[in-house]
């Protein structure tokens, strides 16, 4: 007996989606209706067609997707090959496959890798990578993540701008430095960021300024000669008429207008106070009556002085509006001019990239598209490389993406420049999106671009549109109040259509699907502030999922059986993530788990609020609000009483003895009464001694060990800790990129991150997969849950950013200095109705996401007009109230974790017998101080630290002193390494050049006398002489600068390993070390130092072998010949 099949209202357009490849396909495919199904599909049957793997090209919007639909083929192939045909294939293949087909697949099963399945960055990489010539980019470039990419801009921008703004360099920019230098610099980045995005920004046109210079002085003319000719008195006018004038007579001429200081002096001028309300804008003309008793007072009729207001007004408005005119025709001027300047900050950028071998991804875009426009044999080429290219999501794309896939797949029209002529070939393209759920305008996406898309394809092919309907998510219910609280709002002009979503689940027998929880938060008045209305949503929220958790049934579909809801299967989904941590905090206090993507984001988070504390003491000893922060944190755990009782029992300055004295890591730790305080202190101590020496990433890791960070966030999250363990990793990996700006650095960003509340997505927000879904519905999408609970709509939508660009013309809108250029309001009112669009498409996002249970929070309070709640017409009063007061309320017992049975003794025996039973590795360095002090060879410390916990924190040497010299002596060493490796040209200009750049990396300030401090010309003219030793220009030709060099030594149970750099060493025809040489920055050395730098050079010459060593004092160009030790030359 056959079992039915439900037959689907799409089943046609599944079955063309899938199986007709004759023809290019745009399929608009719902939310929940199985696309990616599609896509693999079809891509499954076209191999069973016999069409090559490699031919096939799909474009996925993520990696994960990538993989995912990739996975999926591979499932298809194996179920189609074995004669098995999914249900989701099944409309597209009612006659099964033939023999011959099955026998393709099995062939295409081992090649399956050859598809190429990536997102569009990936997929425009390959297209460029075999034409390097034509694409114009380095064969070896690496190409860099966006975050790397935006720091390497910003770098750049801020360097131009210290620049520019140095100095006596004049211009438009430095004249605004002087009236406002904050707002000038922020105009500058937003310029430069818009430029990044668009490369062909304009500045709005505007007519001439002579033009509107002249149009103000004449309409003031105008209007002082009416008050003058009236015949009748009215003050008032007579004061906006000499005020007007007063402006005019002030204005430049047209010459000394154009220069710079004339264009910013307009800008920063301002209308008489007489004039103006105290917002600065004209006062409105409202002068009715006093021009009616005017009138009569000079015997004159009512319609006269009727007339007279007329006129006057008229007059009055006009000049308001030429002055408006003349200010924004400057406006334009100066955003012209800076735009222009900007172009040399993205000269700039693209060079940084060229000389360091690095593409970025927007690189990758404009390099395909400029291959594929400008190189016709090319284009051909890879279009029949992929002859077959699916793209998914293509909703999310934008026009410069979309011209890609145009040139790629289709033939030129009569016009080969014009992308949008492009006649798609037959079968060449596959495009899947659904405009509804186009919710990335802040990414650079583009809806127009799909509609541009839906047109061409039903103009060329009617039948190459297909729509999928049939959603396989949600139930009956939900999908019924989608479809009648969005069809007319996304039908609206400038929204892309909407097409009604077909269930294929019922509703559930028993309960609602779409309900609303009643919440009391309004006062007396009705009113509520807003952090009322989300502390009392996030009660009342918290309070639901506690009852629902464990008590309220959900359909497991792969079980095909009810189950009491989990966690994990609810989601809160909010339009922004304001806010957020309230929501968390009132989860976690009920002790249900919460997987956030919005909520208190990481910087928020307790455990790197103590790992900022610990950074900031480590980074300076004397920051005593970071010590406080870090004693009565969770970490250690000290109560204010005590930390007072501590700071109080320290001994007080005898010139000071009134004044509290300060708790910081210079304290002496026999003061310190507190046992706990101590140990944590005399532990951060050790760790502050090494600040200096190791990088930050690993002084960090150390302090994570020592201060047992991780065992305590344990204890403290009852074993389920996966998603704090994950922030104290992801913080620690922040680290890594400050090796070379330093651990203060480090500290400085991360104080600011946290002080800016700067939102980071947290290491790992899915750590513990049985939580609540606390997601931004941006971050939803693409997701799905049998719960789901839209929050925080309550809250305000945001204004569009000052800076406003017209996609369309790529031109740039923003206010110079206050003042908005010509067609300001006009943009921003465009964005503003864009952005409206888009948020109401998010809400359609987020209401799709539930599978059995939508439930919308309803507060007796009226949201404000520009609430996120009010963007769609909810019908919230219709919505039946969802009762689960019959539900238990308890608080969720986390789950305790597998008992682990370690105690401290127990690893610490454990420990011993490995030691024991190892061979004991022992790392030595040759010193490379410029001091006497320490030993010659240096035992190094190990990275990481396994003592136990109340072990001394090992100490490293103590480091050498900082004096006048030590900067000195490092510069001598970076530009002699420098010009031996070729990284620096040795003439005099080019030497100066350098040392003053290396000067600045240090923060300090080049000197012309060097006696007052470090001097490029007197750093220079050393290099210069010691290169021009005869002892060094005798060996230059086979010099290697900064070697390393190592040698072993096995000592019974003790394996000793040297490891070291040389500043130099010559090699003999053999390669081998002959000289080894040691640069000194000394004046006049003592015979002690002497002594001293003779060992550390014979340590070189034991490891190396070499000949002899040189000691070259750099500033007096004395060369000290040191033979190697007798044990050595005995060998």
């Amino acid at each position: 007996m056959m079992s039915s099949v439900k037959v689907l209202n799409d089943d046609g357009a599944r079955h063309d989606a899938i199986s007709r490849h004759d023809r290019s396909i745009l399929v608009e495919a719902g939310a929940g209706s199985g696309k990616t199904a599609v896509m693999a599909g079809r891509i499954a049957v076209m191999l069973a067609q016999g069409v090559a793997p490699s031919s096939i090209a799909a474009v996925t919007f993520t990696e994960l997707a990538a993989s995912e639909l990739l996975l999926r083929v591979r499932d298809f192939v194996e179920d189609l090959a074995a004669g098995h045909i999914a249900p989701e294939l099944r409309a597209g293949l009612p006659e099964g496959l033939s023999a011959a087909q099955r026998e393709n697949l099995m062939s295409a099963s081992t090649a399956i890798d050859e598809i190429t399945c990536s997102t569009i960055h990936g997929f425009c990489q390959r297209l460029i990578k075999p034409y390097p010539a034509e694409a114009d980019i380095d064969p070896g470039a690496a190409v860099i993540d966006r975050n790397q990419a935006d720091l390497n801009f910003l770098e750049i921008v801020e360097g131009w701008l210290r620049e520019r703004l140095s100095g006596d360099q004049g211009g438009v920019l430095a004249e605004m430095v002087l009236h406002n230098p904050g707002e000038t610099v922020a105009l500058m980045h937003k310029i430069a960021e818009a430029l990044r995005r668009s490369r062909k920004l304009v500045a709005p046109q505007a007519m001439p300024f002579a033009g509107h210079l002249q149009a103000f002085q004449q309409a003031a003319d105008e209007l002082s000669a009416f008050v003058q000719g009236a015949g009748v008195d009215e003050p008032e006018t007579e004061v906006f008429a000499v005020r007007f004038s007063e402006m005019a007579a002030a204005l430049p001429s047209v010459t000394d207008g154009s220069t710079p200081a004339g264009l910013v002096g307009l800008l920063v001028a301002r209308p008489h106070p007489d004039l103006t309300t105290g917002t600065g804008s004209f006062y409105a003309y409202r002068k009715k009556g006093k021009w009616a008793a005017a009138a009569k007072q000079a015997g004159l009729s009512k319609a006269d002085g009727d007339r007279l207001n007329d006129t006057a007004s008229g007059l009055y408005e006009a000049c308001c509006a030429a002055w408006a005119a003349l200010l924004q025709v400057v406006s334009g001027q100066v955003l012209t001019t800076l735009i222009d300047e900007a172009g040399t900050i993205l000269a700039r950028y693209r060079e940084h990239k060229r000389a360091s071998a690095q593409l970025d991804f927007d690189d990758l875009i404009y390099a395909a598209r400029d291959l594929l426009r400008d190189h016709e044999t090319v284009r051909q080429a890879l279009g029949q490389r992929y002859s077959k290219v699916l793209v998914d999501e293509f909703q999310d794309t934008d026009p410069l993406q979309a011209e890609i896939f145009w040139r790629l797949c289709g033939d030129p029209g009569v016009d080969p420049q014009d992308w949008t002529r492009f006649r798609i070939r037959p079968g060449a393209l596959f495009l899947v999106g659904d405009p509804k759920q186009a919710i990335y305008r802040f990414r650079g996406a583009d809806v127009g671009a799909y509609v541009q898309a839906r047109t061409a394809f039903s103009t060329h092919d009617a039948d190459g549109l297909v729509s999928i309907s049939t959603n396989f998510r949600s139930c009956a219910s939900i999908l019924t109040f989608v479809n009648e609280r969005f069809e007319t709002v996304l039908s609206a002009d400038g929204q892309p259509g909407f097409t009604a979503l077909d269930p294929f689940h019922d509703d559930p027998e028993d309960g609602v699907c779409v309900s609303a929880i009643d919440i009391a938060v309004a006062d007396e008045n009705g009113k509520a502030s807003a952090e009322q209305r989300r502390d009392a949503e996030a009660e009342a929220v918290a309070e639901l999922c506690a009852r629902l958790i464990g008590s309220h049934p959900v359909q497991d579909r792969k079980a095909g059986a009810q189950r009491p809801c989990q966690p994990g299967d609810i989601a809160l989904l909010a339009p922004t993530g304001a806010e957020l941590w309230r929501y968390e905090e009132a989860l976690e206090l009920r002790g249900i788990p919460v997987a956030t993507q919005a909520g208190k984001g990481l910087f928020r988070r307790q455990e790197v609020q103590d790992l900022i504390a610990i950074t900031r003491v480590l980074a300076d000893r004397r920051d005593t609000l970071a010590l406080g922060a870090l004693l009565r944190g969770p970490l250690v755990g000290l109560s204010e009483e005590e930390l007072l009782d501590i700071v109080w029992a320290l001994p007080r300055s005898e010139e000071e003895p009134v004044r509290i004295p300060r708790l910081d890591l210079g304290v002496d730790l026999a003061a310190i009464v507190h046992p706990l305080a101590r140990d944590v202190i005399e532990r951060l101590q050790g760790l502050q001694k090494r600040a200096k020496s190791t990088t930050p990433h690993d002084l960090l890791s150390q302090a994570v060990d020592v201060l047992r960070v991780r065992p305590v966030l344990l204890e403290r999250h009852r074993g389920q800790a996966e998603r704090a363990l994950a922030n104290v990793d992801l913080y620690l990996s922040l680290a890594v990129s400050y090796a070379v700006r330093g651990l203060r650095a480090f500290s400085e960003a991360m104080t600011a991150a946290w002080a800016d509340e700067a939102r980071a997505v947290e290491g790992r927000p899915d750590a513990q997969e049985e939580a609540v879904a606390l997601y931004t519905m941006h971050a939803a999408k693409g997701l799905e849950w049998p719960v789901v609970i839209p929050i925080n709509t309550m809250t305000g939508v945001m204004a569009p950013d000052s800076a406003v660009t017209d996609r369309q013309t790529d031109t740039f809108y923003c206010p110079v200095l206050g003042v908005p250029p010509s067609g300001y309001d006009a943009a921003r009112q465009a964005e503003k109705d864009e952005l409206d669009c888009e948020r109401v498409r998010l809400w359609y996002v987020a209401a799709t996401r539930a599978r059995e249970l939508l439930v919308l929070p309803r507060l007796d309070v009226t949201p404000s007009k520009s609430a996120w709640i009010g963007l769609v017409d909810l019908s919230l009063t219709d919505l039946p109230h969802l009762d689960v007061s019959h539900l238990p309320l308890d608080t969720i017992a986390a789950t305790a974790a597998t008992e682990n049975g370690q105690t401290r003794e127990s690893f610490a025996t454990e420990a011993g017998a490995i030691v024991e039973r190892q061979m004991h590795l022992t790392w030595l360095a040759p010193s490379r101080d410029e001091t006497t002090t320490g030993s010659v060879l240096q035992e190094e410390e190990p990275d990481i630290w396994a003592g136990s916990a109340d072990a001394q924190v090992p100490d490293a040497d103590a480091l050498a002193s900082i004096r006048g010299g030590r900067e000195r002596g490092l510069i001598l060493h970076k530009l002699m390494e420098e010009v031996l490796t070729g990284e620096c040209n040795e003439a005099d200009e080019a030497l100066t050049a350098r040392a003053g750049d290396l000067i600045s990396a240090l923060g300090k300030e080049p000197s012309s006398d060097p006696a007052d401090g470090l001097s490029p010309e007197e750093l220079a003219g050393c290099v210069t002489r010691t290169l021009a030793l005869s002892e060094v220009a005798a060996l230059r030709p086979s010099l290697l600068a900064e070697f390393p060099v190592y040698a072993f030594q096995q000592e019974e149970a003790e394996l000793v390993a040297t490891a070291g750099i040389a500043d130099a060493i010559s090699v003999n025809p053999e390669g081998r070390p002959a000289v080894v040489i040691d640069w000194k920055s000394d004046v006049n050395p003592a015979q002690e130092t002497l002594d001293h730098y003779r060992a550390q050079v014979r340590a070189y010459l034991d490891m190396t072998g070499a000949e002899r060593g040189l000691i070259v004092l750099m500033t007096n160009g004395t060369v000290i010949t040191v033979p190697p030790s007798p044990q050595t030359i005995a060998a």
